[in-house]
């Protein structure tokens, strides 16, 4: 009873955000152990490699630089964060969320600036995507940086 009020009030040491494994209804996220990224950064697959030390990176000042992220089968997507990790300023002023179904069409979903830390993007309508795209369409201060990519 006292380590469920100690988690309760915040004392735990859980993570931010889940990884999805436990979902299992129809329709949400599949598994993270079945994603790959692939992009235009230098070491793409770090954003889901679930390690938030290691670090997919764009050049600096680089409009346009993106990662893909292949969720292996369909999946209903109305929330994305991006963890930066170290750098906590690695943020895009503005990055454009697309998605797709067959990797090759995607549609521009949402578009909105990061934050320090921890960018978090929600949709209205929950979306059902195979592909999730991140386009950094205005660079921050310093290279885009994303450590890790959470979904649901």
């Amino acid at each position: 009873m006292l380590l469920w009020m100690a988690a309760l009030a915040g004392c735990d040491a859980a993570p931010i955000y889940g990884d999805g494994e436990s979902a299992k209804a129809i329709g949400t996220i599949p598994p993270r152990s079945g994603w790959t990224a692939t992009g235009t950064v230098q070491n793409a697959a770090n954003a889901v490699d679930g390690n938030i030390n290691t670090i997919a990176v764009a050049a600096q000042g680089s409009a346009g630089a993106q990662v893909t992220i292949d969720l292996g089968k369909p999946g209903l997507l109305n929330m994305m964060a991006v963890d930066h990790g170290r750098n906590e300023f690695g943020y895009a002023r503005q990055l454009a969320v697309s998605t797709s179904l067959d990797g090759q069409r995607f549609t521009r979903r949402y578009t909105a600036g990061g934050t320090r830390r921890v960018s978090t993007y929600l949709l209205l309508t929950p979306i059902l995507c195979r592909y999730i795209r991140l386009e950094v369409l205005v660079p921050g201060d310093q290279p885009w940086s994303v450590a890790e990519v959470y979904v649901q």
